[in-house]
This record gives structure tokens, sequence and C-alpha cells, in this order.
């Protein structure tokens, strides 16, 4: 038996992190604000000195209260250990609470730095005649979309029929749904390609309703829409189709973009925007 073939059509590509780096300020952010709230409770408090040190001694550990201003240490009775609490849940608040403030102008340094966009601008800033001298690093994005296409070719299913719906792009396909997927990824300039040819492994070759280039991140994703979810038929037979994708590390979410609909329940704009922005922008 043939060994599968894993699929990965992307390409080399410097991936912007911008869009994560700005998520991550915003959750630090939010966690310092409640470490904030947590730590104003310490303020002004008259055993602000005191902290807890432990030993373990024969596989127990034993706990100690240090003054620093006396500088002196005392042993923790066992039935006074509760006491503690307070100070160790202290001592961890401030502790992370600093963390956190180092964390949060970390990012916001880098942030104000980061723009992965003056590598291409390094190249694309030089005159012509330096240019055509010039080997670049990374390929521009005109040359990286171009190549792009040239591994995505469309329009290469063998279905017999024609396309009816004529997109904004000028290409013709099978549905209204289509057409609308289509037109939204035009308008968001995300190169695409309709029915690709995909070979997933040496045994099986389908055709996605599109192929979509996130030039963030440089990663394809391919993009299925199932517009007759609700006849049992059709619907058992692009389930195995997923299961051929998910067989071949293509996963729904990392990988798939799935769009349905069914009887009664049509396709919308903004549920293809929400996609197009979670997954392609």
């Amino acid at each position: 038996m043939a060994k599968k073939r894993k699929v990965n059509n992307d390409l080399d590509h410097i991936y912007n992190y911008k869009n994560e780096l700005t998520e991550q300020l915003s959750d630090i952010t939010r966690l310092l604000k409640e470490s904030n709230k947590s730590i104003a409770r310490y303020k002004d408090k008259d055993d602000k000195n005191l902290c807890v040190y432990s030993s373990t001694i024969k596989g127990k550990e034993n706990y100690y209260i240090y003054d620093k201003r006396t500088k002196k240490k005392s042993y923790v009775k066992r039935e006074d250990e509760k006491n503690l609490k307070k100070y160790i849940q202290r001592d961890y608040d401030l502790a992370v609470n600093d963390k956190l403030k180092k964390i949060q102008n970390s990012l916001l340094r880098l942030l104000k730095i980061y723009d992965i966009e003056e590598i291409y601008n390094t190249y694309e800033g030089l005159k012509k005649s330096k240019k055509e001298i010039v080997v670049p690093i990374i390929k521009s994005k005109e040359e990286y979309i171009e190549e792009w296409y040239k591994l995505h070719p469309a329009m290469q299913n063998t279905y017999p029929q024609d396309g009816q719906y004529k997109t904004n792009n000028n290409e013709y396909v099978r549905s209204k749904s289509e057409k609308i997927i289509a037109d939204l990824l035009f308008k968001y300039n995300i190169p695409y390609a309709y029915e690709p040819r995909l070979e997933l492994s040496n045994f099986s070759t389908v055709y996605p309703d599109f192929a979509a280039l996130n030039l963030r991140t440089g990663h394809t994703y391919y993009w299925e829409h199932l517009g007759l979810i609700s006849e049992y038929d059709y619907a058992t037979k692009n389930f195995s189709k997923i299961q051929d994708y998910i067989g071949n590390d293509l996963f729904p979410g990392k990988d798939l973009i799935l769009s349905m609909e069914s009887e009664g329940v049509n396709l919308d704009v903004k549920t293809v925007e929400k996609m197009i922005e979670s997954y392609l922008l």
C-alpha cells in the first residue's frame, strides 16, 4: 500500500505576527488591570515587611516568617500554618503583577518598531536599475502571489456542468452561494482560485470550491461550501469528503473552511465576511 502524502502547499513566507502581538497585549493589559485590583488591598498594610520562606527537612515542608525590618526568621507551628495563606497569596499577587508589567512594557516597545513591511519596502524602494542587480532576501508580494497562482491553477474540475453565475472577477461559478463567496474574496483582495485540483493521496483527488491565500500568514486555506446539507445523500457524500481532508492532515478551522446551507437556511453575506475576517485577513 502506498504511503499517504501529506498535503502542504504553503510557500516560504515571513509571518506577520502583529495581530497576534496586539491580541496578546490586550490579554496582558486585561490581566494587569485585574492584578492591580488585587494588589491594591495590600497597600499601607502593617505586615508588608513579613514574608514566608519554606524548607524541606526529611520530606516535610517547614514554614518560617521572615521580618525584613528586623531580619529575623521565626518558625511557624503546624497549627498556625493556616495563617500563612494571606502572605503566600500576597507574595504571588505582587510577583505576577511585576511580571505582567514587564511583559506589557516589552510588548508596547516591540509594537512601536514592529513592521514586517519594511523588509519588502527595502527592496521596493530601490531604483529600477538597482532592482535588476539586487537578489532580494525574500520575493516581493507580487512575485509571491504570482507563484501562488501557479501552484493553484483555477477551473480544474472536469465536472460537465458549466458555471452559470458570473463573478466580479469575471469567472463563472456553479451557484449563487459560490458567487457570494467569490465576490467577497475579490472585494477583500484575497488571492483565490476556483475549483483547483488537490491531490489528497495517491488514490484521491478533490476539487475544493476555493483555495484562498492569507497574505499576512502565507497560509493556504481550502474552502468547501456545502449547499445541500439537509439532503441525506449529499450530506453523506460530503462528510466522507471532509474525512478525506482530515485523513490528509487538513483540518476544519485550521486548513479547511466550511460554509453550509440547507433548505430554508441560505448563506448570507455577513456570515461569509466573518469567516473571511477570521481566517484570511
